[in-house]
């Protein structure tokens, strides 16, 4: 049977009181005012026999909570004082950490994936003011931006889905290059993040081989009840992890990248390294070399052209061409 909520916030009324070292043996009486003072209500003797009964069963239905009424003392207590409802004794320590980590979950969290996401995350925060209430205004150390929500971003929950699920996606594909709407067949396993975009990745049958897909640019989704084609998720995570960015440049494999970056560029890459193979190796003019191994991609080359005259390619000669090209 369910522990309904009502119920479970008298439980801890009752807790409370039981580990109350300062006044032990708590009467019928006291536990039933004290649910008064705590939670506005008038409770019921019987209510709370059946609440202390409920207690003493063993889950789920209870907490195998060890009561039991002292005649000598005329009141209840546990007769293992270590007992805990929660199953574990919290600290002020430990209430502080869980407050800061709930409000720093707020932050970073619901709005930057989902409305399911952000429920849970709600539902959490909610959990732990009722839990751990406070009195005083927290005052505020950290803000991060909120990026608005995004084109195709009201897909998310479909395509988490489908990829928990092993599911098929159909939908309509635009290509901003080739400004053409196409139908793609995609057998989706991962969603990625990428600077505040959201991208679906999996086996797609109109191209028959994996595929990357922006979520702003697909359109009317639709979840087929068809057999899901799997991949070997070993090779195809493995080239993810060596990637900067989504889409990498046809036809190019892993291979030694090598830039050159002037004093100020470099502190940015020591700053915020762009990849785990980076390497920095720095020259006795000021300047450094900036090495990756990795798979080249769009995203790194709009870098490297971010960079302006800061940062230069070494190698591999072609790269130094490609960006050529896209800069004239």
């Amino acid at each position: 049977m369910p522990i309904n909520k009502s119920a479970f916030r008298r439980y801890k009324v009752i807790d409370m009181l039981l580990k109350n070292k300062m006044k032990r043996y708590p009467t019928m009486q006291e536990i039933i005012d004290t649910c008064y003072d705590k939670l506005g209500i008038d409770i019921s003797f019987e209510t709370i026999q059946k609440d202390i009964a409920q207690m003493r069963m063993s889950p789920p239905d209870g907490f195998d909570a060890p009561i039991r009424y002292n005649r000598s003392k005329g009141g209840y207590e546990y007769t293992n004082p270590e007992f805990s409802l929660l199953g574990v004794q919290l600290s002020d320590l430990d209430i502080e950490t869980i407050k800061e980590s709930a409000e720093l979950l707020q932050l970073v969290g619901g709005s930057r994936v989902s409305e399911k996401f952000n429920s849970a995350i709600e539902k959490i925060l909610t959990t732990v003011l009722e839990e751990f209430p406070s009195h005083k205004q927290r005052e505020k150390h950290l803000q991060t931006m909120v990026p608005p929500p995004s084109r195709g971003f009201e897909h998310f929950d479909l395509f988490y889905t489908a990829c928990t699920h092993k599911q098929p996606v159909s939908f309509i594909h635009y290509s901003y290059k080739k400004r053409l709407f196409s139908s793609v067949l995609l057998h989706p396993f991962l969603i990625k993040e990428f600077e505040n975009k959201w991208y679906v990745i999996g086996f797609s049958e109109s191209h028959n081989e994996v595929r990357t897909f922006g979520l702003d640019r697909v359109f009317t989704p639709l979840v087929l009840n068809l057999n899901f084609k799997t991949v070997d998720r070993i090779i195809t995570e493995t080239t993810l992890d060596n990637l900067y960015g989504v889409f990498p440049v046809p036809l190019q494999p892993k291979q030694k990248i090598i830039l050159q970056a002037t004093p100020l560029a470099t502190n940015y890459f020591l700053a915020y390294p762009i990849h785990s193979s980076q390497k920095v190796h720095k020259l006795s003019s000021g300047e450094a070399n900036i090495v990756f191994e990795l798979i080249p991609t769009i995203e790194l080359i709009r870098l490297i052209l971010s960079q302006g005259n800061q940062v230069k390619i070494i190698s591999p000669d072609w790269l130094v061409n490609y960006t050529k090209n896209m800069r004239d």
